[in-house]
């Protein structure tokens, strides 16, 4: 079955959210029920709140008001999010996944669905983590990188070095503060005029 999760659910419809609970209850045991909303409205500060594993919404299309609470939370404190919709256009998927949407899934609730959905959520939304953080990891590298490029062209300027000579003076410098070149590169630009 896997781990256990924390749920918070979100669904307007109290027929279609007793009908998620039980599915819940029956074919998804052992997780447990954290909250339950019936609109998305201040959705990060209930997911600080309750900390939840994962969440399940289910509306019939995902609105704007309800996708910017997406985001909002997904930027913050970000969780696996299976919807549920009776929305089966592109552009409803499209923007629901684009929001942080992990799991899109059309034409209600099957109970016995469920677990295997929470499964595909969690898989999915770990591998766009992992490349979000790489992404993010592979862009600071690249500032960084320009960091250390501007301030060799500083030294160089400044005081007439070589590319080589402004580079090992970079280095020289990190090596005797203990600090990352990157480090040493920013308090050069702000400190030698342009």
């Amino acid at each position: 079955m896997g781990e256990a999760l924390k749920i918070l659910v979100i669904s307007p419809s109290k027929r279609r959210l007793e009908a998620l609970l039980s599915g819940l209850a029956e074919h998804a045991p052992g997780h447990h029920l954290v909250g339950r909303l019936d609109r998305a409205i201040n959705l990060p500060g209930w997911v600080e709140e309750l900390e939840p594993d994962a969440i399940i919404m289910d509306v019939d299309s995902p609105s704007r008001d309800t996708l910017e609470q997406i985001v909002v939370m997904s930027e913050a404190s970000p969780r696996p999010i299976v919807m549920f919709s009776q929305d089966d256009s592109r552009e409803a998927m499209h923007s629901a996944v684009t929001a942080g949407v992990a799991a899109y899934v059309v034409d209600g609730v099957k109970s016995e669905r469920l677990q295997p959905i929470l499964q595909l959520a969690q898989v999915q939304f770990e591998a766009w983590q992992y490349l979000r953080d790489d992404m993010l990891r592979a862009r600071q590298e690249l500032h960084e990188h320009k960091l250390i490029e501007q301030a060799k062209r500083r030294l160089m300027k400044v005081q007439q070095l070589s590319e080589e000579a402004a580079y090992q003076a970079l280095r020289r410098e990190a090596m005797a503060q203990r600090k990352r070149l990157a480090d040493v590169a920013r308090v050069v630009m702000e400190a030698l005029p342009g």
